[in-house]
């Protein structure tokens, strides 16, 4: 065999060792992308979930630890969604939820971080400080799309400059998480016509 066909038998051989390495590479990097997505993703709205949100959030502390930087969390409960699952089923109480999922990756922006926590509750964290009146316009823009369904949404924000520092990470996570459900609680139950401490009969 001459020197030229060995030479051509060999950048065959090499190129596709080549091709079969760069197919093994792109099938691993796809693996361990499908991996992470069902790792930090909720498996049916595609939000992030409560592991990522909590994980992202130690980050954001650690940050305004040391450089003040500021973020909010905007805790929102659905209000009249258990009658969706009651009158027309769980399928379309999940598609619903996918709706208001979409609703809101429209309604903040692509670094925004929104999560869905379980049930029919989503957390936003903002690393800025949101004006009151942006949240009240997306809520009412929310009550038109889902009008059909009487479907709306109480809401509590928490800001980072509430926070007690000198914990460590994780229960001041449990303390943001915290003040901004017991927001969005008190405001579910002023918009049902109850003080916040009535105890319904």
């Amino acid at each position: 065999m001459n020197k030229d066909i060995q030479i051509k038998l060999l950048q065959a051989l090499l190129d596709e060792i080549t091709k079969r390495y760069d197919y093994f590479i792109q099938s691993q990097n796809e693996t361990i992308r499908k991996t992470y997505e069902i790792a930090v993703k909720d498996h049916l709205t595609k939000l992030y979930n409560r592991m990522y949100l909590e994980d992202y959030l130690r980050r954001l502390i650690k940050m305004s630890k040391r450089d003040k930087a500021v973020f909010q969390i905007l805790f929102i409960d659905l209000d009249n969604f258990k009658p969706i699952n009651d009158i027309y089923g769980h399928e379309k109480g999940d598609q619903i939820l996918k709706e208001v999922a979409d609703f809101l990756r429209q309604k903040f922006r692509d670094y925004d971080i929104i999560a869905r926590l379980g049930g029919d509750e989503f957390c936003v964290v903002l690393e800025e400080e949101i004006d009151q009146d942006r949240i009240e316009k997306i809520r009412e823009e929310f009550e038109k799309t889902f009008s059909q369904y009487n479907l709306s949404f109480s809401y509590g924000i928490a800001n980072s400059k509430e926070l007690d520092y000198s914990k460590d990470e994780d229960n001041i996570i449990k303390d943001i998480l915290k003040l901004a459900d017991e927001r969005m609680y008190k405001q579910k139950m002023q918009r049902k016509g109850w003080s916040f401490f009535h105890q319904p009969n």
